[in-house]
């Protein structure tokens, strides 16, 4: 065997190797978000206390991290561990966003509620209609 078939055998492509190695430091990134969505998911869902400050940055970081590694991996084929992975993060992300939804509405809802309910105890119903229909019937 020769110099250069040996050396010909073990050289990687530098871009299958870096996107290898942005693969496995995508997987601990998606993990961490996945765990993020679970405990904001979980905190929504049992109605606790929620620092939503706290957790906007730790998905915002998450975030940042996927889109620093992007171009490390274009053009790579994915494996199924990272398939399966974001896969995984899309579901959470869904359950999420329905979830902040759902709570979003509810507090729109509470706070025309209360809206209503400042405007109808500072008015003396001078200039409403109702006013008016009480005193004709």
């Amino acid at each position: 065997m020769n110099n250069s078939s040996a050396s010909t055998a073990t050289v990687v492509p530098l871009a299958a190797t870096r996107a290898a190695r942005a693969a496995e430091m995508i997987l601990p990134v998606i993990e961490r978000l996945n765990q993020t969505l679970d405990a904001e998911n979980e905190q929504i869902a049992r109605g606790c206390r929620i620092d939503y400050e706290a957790l906007n940055q730790r998905k915002s970081q998450g975030l940042l991290e996927l889109t620093r590694l992007q171009p490390m991996i274009a053009g790579a084929e994915a494996t199924k561990p990272l398939c399966d992975a974001l896969a995984g993060l899309r579901a959470r992300l869904d359950a999420n966003q329905r979830m902040l939804r759902i709570q979003l509405n509810a507090a729109r809802k509470v706070g025309d509620i209360i809206a209503r309910a400042i405007q109808e105890g500072q008015s003396d119903g001078t200039y409403s209609a109702s006013a008016w229909r009480e005193k004709a019937e």
